[in-house]
C-alpha cells in the first residue's frame, strides 16, 4: 500500500472546495462498518454483473480508477477482468484489509492501494474507466459524488467509461399501515419519560420542569416528522406512480446539478378525497456498455433489453439493498397533486442532505424540511407490526437491515 502524495497547488485546490470530513471517513474506518455492503447481495451482484458482462469492452487492457475502494472488492474485479492497472484509493484505514486482500488474490503487481483522499493524491496516469460505488441514502447522502466527479474531471480520459454511467433519484406517494402512529407514539413515548423525569426531579431536588416541557416534545415532534425516516419500508406497503427527481449521466453530470436544485412534482394519488400522509425516495443506478446516456437513449436501450446493460434499483418494489428507503411524513397531509422538493447539503454536516418539500393546504402554504443523516431506523415500529401481522402474514419476512449505510 503506498501512502498517497500530494502537492501545494493539490492541497490549494483542496482548500477551496469542502473536503470529505474525519467524522464521515470514521464511518467506514473498520471492517464492521462494511460488512452490511458485502452482505448486499443486490449491491455486490450489479456491479459484479457489469464488471464480467463488459470485461472485454471496458477492462480488457485498460487503467483503471476505483474511488473509495473500501475493501478492494471491486478492484479485484477489475483486475479479474483483464485490467493491466488498477488504483485502489481508500481514505481509511481499511486500505489496509484492502492491500491484504489484493494480495490473497494474487493482484499486487495489478492494483496499487493508495492511503488517501482522492483530492489529495496524484495519479501518475490518466485513466480509461472510473470505477465507484458512492451511492448514499436518497442517492446522494455522503456527498462523495463530489469526489468521483473531481476525479473525472481530473484523471478520465476523452472517451473513458464511469461504472455506473447514470443514476436517478424517484420518489412516490406511499402508504403503510400504522407508519404516521408509530412516529407518533415514538414522541408520545418520549414524553411519557419526560413525565417521569419530572417527578423524579421535583421530589429529590425541588425542581419545576415544566417550563421545558414544551420545548422537548417540540423537539421530540420534530423528530418524529421532520427527520426523514431511513430504513425498509414494511412489505405490506404500496406506492403510487414514481416521479423522477433527478436522471443524470455520470459522464458529464456537474456538481451543480446534483445540489442545491428544486423540482416541481405531481403526485396523481393525492386529492381532495385521497389525502397523501406519506412519501418515499429511492434511487437506481445504471452501468451501461455504451457509456454516455444522454436524453431519450437510455430509455430505448431500457426498452429493448439492451444485453450491455446492468441495473441496481433500490426501490421499495424490487429486492431489499442495505440502503433501504427514505420515507417522509407529510403533516398537514398532501391534498393537492402539485407540490415542490429541494435538495441541498445540510448546514450541520456537509455529507448529510436536507430535503425541503412545498404544497397548499387549504389555501395556506405549507413548508416542511427534513434531515437526511446516517440514521437507520428498523426497529422501532411497534404500532405498525401488530397491524401489520394481522394484514399481511408475510410482515415478519422484513429484511434484517439494522446497520449504517
Amino acid at each position: 500500500m503506498l501512502l498517497a502524495t500530494t502537492s501545494a497547488a493539490g492541497d490549494d485546490a483542496a482548500q477551496q472546495q469542502q473536503l470529505p470530513t474525519d467524522a464521515y471517513f470514521e464511518e467506514y474506518g473498520s471492517l464492521y462498518d462494511h460488512i452490511g455492503m458485502l452482505q448486499d447481495h443486490e449491491r455486490m451482484g450489479a456491479y459484479h454483473d457489469a464488471i464480467k458482462l463488459n470485461a472485454k469492452r471496458h477492462f480488457e487492457g485498460k487503467v483503471v480508477l476505483d474511488v473509495g475502494t473500501g475493501t478492494g472488492v471491486l478492484s479485484i474485479w477489475a483486475a479479474q477482468a483483464g485490467a493491466k492497472k488498477v488504483y485502489a484509493i481508500e481514505a481509511t484505514n481499511v486500505a489496509t484489509h484492502a492491500e491484504r486482500l489484493v494480495a490473497a488474490h494474487g493482484f499486487s503487481d495489478v492494483i496499487t492501494v493508495l492511503k488517501g483522499r482522492m483530492e489529495q493524491i496524484e495519479l501518475p496516469e490518466k485513466v480509461d474507466v472510473l470505477l465507484s460505488e458512492w451511492m448514499g441514502y436518497f442517492l446522494l447522502r455522503e456527498a462523495m459524488v463530489n469526489s468521483v466527479i473531481d476525479a473525472r474531471d481530473q484523471y478520465l480520459k476523452p472517451g473513458g467509461v464511469m461504472y455506473p454511467s447514470s443514476a436517478r433519484l424517484l420518489i412516490s406517494s406511499m402508504e403503510e399501515a400504522g407508519f404516521v402512529e408509530a412516529r407518533l407514539a415514538d414522541a408520545q413515548d418520549a414524553m411519557a419519560g419526560w413525565e417521569e423525569l419530572s417527578v423524579s426531579l421535583k421530589s429529590r431536588y425541588g425542581l419545576e420542569m415544566e417550563a421545558l416541557k414544551g420545548a422537548y416534545e417540540a423537539e421530540n415532534m420534530d423528530y418524529a416528522i421532520n427527520q426523514a425516516w431511513q430504513g425498509a419500508v414494511a412489505p405490506h406497503a404500496t406506492f403510487g406512480e414514481p416521479q423522477v427527481l433527478l436522471d443524470v449521466d455520470m459522464g458529464t453530470v456537474t456538481k451543480a446539478d446534483l445540489f442545491g436544485w428544486r423540482r416541481r412534482l405531481r403526485i396523481p394519488e393525492a386529492s381532495a378525497s385521497s389525502a397523501v400522509r406519506l412519501l418515499c425516495g429511492w434511487f437506481d443506478v445504471r452501468f451501461c456498455a455504451s457509456g454516455s446516456e444522454q436524453g431519450g437513449d437510455r430509455e430505448a436501450r431500457a426498452g429493448a433489453g439492451d444485453p450491455s446493460c446492468v441495473e441496481l434499483t433500490t426501490s421499495p418494489t424490487a429486492a431489499y439493498t442495505h440502503w433501504a428507503h427514505t420515507t417522509f411524513v407529510l403533516e398537514p397531509p398532501l391534498r393537492t397533486p402539485e407540490l415542490t422538493v429541494g435538495l441541498t447539503h445540510s448546514l450541520r454536516s456537509h455529507h448529510d442532505l436536507n430535503v425541503t418539500i412545498g404544497y397548499e393546504d387549504a389555501g395556506a402554504p405549507v413548508s416542511a424540511s427534513y434531515a437526511i443523516t446516517a440514521e437507520f431506523r428498523t426497529s422501532d415500529r411497534s404500532l405498525q407490526e401488530e397491524q401489520g401481522r394481522e394484514e399481511n402474514p408475510a410482515y415478519d419476512e422484513a429484511p434484517p437491515y439494522a446497520y449504517d449505510d
